[in-house]
């Protein structure tokens, strides 16, 4: 399973960077700090969030394909215990990918205001690792988090003198069936938004 998140999370930076070296005036991205909580899970990580603007309907205003990819640790999670024959990882790894619109602050590399939001949707992986007690083990519920399922995000970009950031909020639906207890992931994060105009594009 590590792998194939690994493998996920490699295609998504693929799929976004790349582009953007040709196209750089479509392309943002931003880093950051995100929380991801669950039944009995809960994990920290920093977030990279690449997009690319494929739909520009103005200078604030634009359709963007990207993700908000987290890599970290799972915590409070039961490092010695063991699931399945397997010693539970505290590796944790949420790959999203997301149909977003974005309207003002850093919508695009044209957009100036102090205030902006945006929306989306996708489908996102959850990997990760929790505590669970015993009664949890004899229904059979296990230590590690494997969910996967539609997602949708909401957030604000804002200006703090001359620098960009941004919150986001999001919710991770399980629709697989290896974590059957869990019905979702919420997260929540604060990023940088590094701003094309300042690297002179």
């Amino acid at each position: 399973m590590f792998k194939l998140y690994t493998w996920l999370y490699t295609v998504c930076l693929l799929f976004t960077v790349l582009p953007a070296n040709g196209q750089s005036r479509y392309f943002a991205h931003s880093v950051g700090a995100g929380l991801y909580t669950g039944n009995n899970h809960f994990a920290g990580g920093i977030v990279y969030s690449p997009r690319f603007n494929f739909g520009v309907l103005s200078s604030r205003s634009a359709f963007a394909i990207g993700t908000q990819l987290a890599l970290g640790s799972s915590l409070h999670a039961s490092y010695n215990r063991y699931s399945g024959g397997n010693s539970t990882s505290f590796f944790m790894a949420d790959v999203p990918i997301l149909l977003t619109y974005n309207y003002g602050n850093f919508a695009t590399s044209g957009a100036h205001t102090r205030l902006g939001i945006f929306t989306g949707a996708g489908y996102g992986f959850h990997n990760g690792s929790r505590t669970i007690d015993d009664a949890d083990e004899e229904e059979g519920a296990s230590d590690q988090v494997h969910v996967s399922g539609p997602v949708f995000t909401t957030g604000c970009r804002f200006m703090i003198g001359h620098t960009s950031l941004g919150v986001h909020f999001s919710y991770l639906f399980n629709s697989n069936h290896y974590n059957p207890d869990i019905y979702g992931i919420g997260s929540a994060g604060l990023s940088y938004n590094i701003h094309s105009a300042r690297r002179g594009l």
